[in-house]
């Protein structure tokens, strides 16, 4: 199965942005790149994080028993 390449992405003062993706995604380079790519696109340069820090947080599992 092919993990997703969708993050819910928080952006905070001082180029901190925080992507959350689910586990498959997380362990996925692949992935996780093209991720980097979209977040860099928006930020001004897609070769050139300079400036901003990326933070990839797996997504929390919620659930009621």
């Amino acid at each position: 199965m092919a993990a997703s390449t969708k993050a819910r992405v928080v952006v905070k003062p001082g180029g901190v942005v925080t992507a959350h993706v689910s586990a498959d995604t997380l362990y996925n380079l692949e992935a996780l790149q093209k991720i980097q790519a979209a977040i860099l696109g928006k930020t001004g340069c897609r070769a050139c994080c300079s400036g901003v820090q990326i933070i990839f947080q797996q997504e929390e599992m919620e659930f009621n028993v």
